[in-house]
């Protein structure tokens, strides 16, 4: 996705965003900070870098676990930023964060000046990922860290899903060609050898997973916002309802189990060679 594409799909979307998709894919990204080499509560100042801060998930959380972290929350969307600069401010830190409008693959940062950098859920999204990985690695100082975490490619059956299509078959709405651009990785080996080849040694990648268990109401409630809002934004306000009121009616008539959403990523830490 061009940077200048995300910029906008982010800042049209980026509280449907904050209030309907980042609560789910917020505690495996947090998990992250657990690969820093920092200790809890260390006063030391450190420069971290969250590449694609979103809503500021891993800012505000490093913010909040290391007294001594200054943050620089990098991402493309202004709206994004503001959104994140609002959650340092209500978390207390705001005198710690700064952010910076730009792309991964052009980061406004000087040479080797940050101590660590971490990114969730951005990679993938990214035009040129050995170049993003090439420009993390040059602002990173000798032996510091980047940890990232990612989408792996699936094909897993979600069962809601079927339900909601029925829907769609039912009104016979055809929905708006699906034109997002994602690139996740195969599988970690594929990350490791894309690490490798940028430069990066020590680095270790494996596959970890994503649960999250809907109710009907909060699946449908997440196409609407977020993964179909392209559908529901396409429709007047009597069909958006009708809509609802048959996927609800389909996702109602199945059984509670199949509602654990179930998705593999890719965990990854590198580090840049001490010389």
């Amino acid at each position: 996705m061009e940077a200048d594409e995300a910029e906008r799909i982010f800042d049209q979307f980026a509280e449907a965003y904050r209030d309907w998709w980042g609560p789910i894919i917020a505690p495996a990204a947090i998990r992250v900070l657990d690969d820093l080499e920092v200790p809890v509560g260390d006063p030391e100042p450190f420069d971290l870098l969250d590449i694609g801060t979103g809503t500021g998930v891993l800012a505000v959380g490093a913010l909040q676990r290391w007294p001594g972290a200054r943050v620089v929350a990098l991402d493309p969307s202004t709206e994004m930023l503001e959104l994140a600069s609002a959650a340092a401010r209500a978390a207390g830190h705001a005198g710690r964060l700064r952010t910076v409008a730009a792309p991964a693959d052009r980061i406004p940062v000087a040479d080797a000046s940050t101590d660590v950098a971490v990114s969730s859920f951005v990679i993938q999204l990214v035009p040129d990922r050995p170049a993003v990985l090439r420009e993390v690695l040059r602002i990173l100082r000798p032996g510091s860290l980047f940890a990232c975490l990612t989408w792996q490619e699936d094909d897993l059956h979600f069962p809601p899903d079927d339900a909601y299509s029925d829907a769609l078959d039912e009104l016979q709405i055809i929905p708006p060609p699906d034109d997002r651009d994602v690139d996740p990785y195969e599988d970690p080996a594929e990350a490791d050898k894309e690490f490798r080849r940028a430069g990066f040694a020590d680095v270790s990648s494996e596959q970890v997973w994503l649960d999250h268990r809907f109710t009907p109401e909060e699946y449908v409630n997440l196409l609407e916002h977020w993964i179909e809002r392209e559908t529901f934004a396409s429709l007047d306000e009597e069909s958006r309802g009708q809509l609802r009121a048959v996927a609800l009616r389909e996702m109602r008539a199945l059984s509670p189990g199949v509602f654990l959403w179930r998705r593999p990523l890719v965990h990854i830490v590198g580090r840049r060679p001490r010389r």
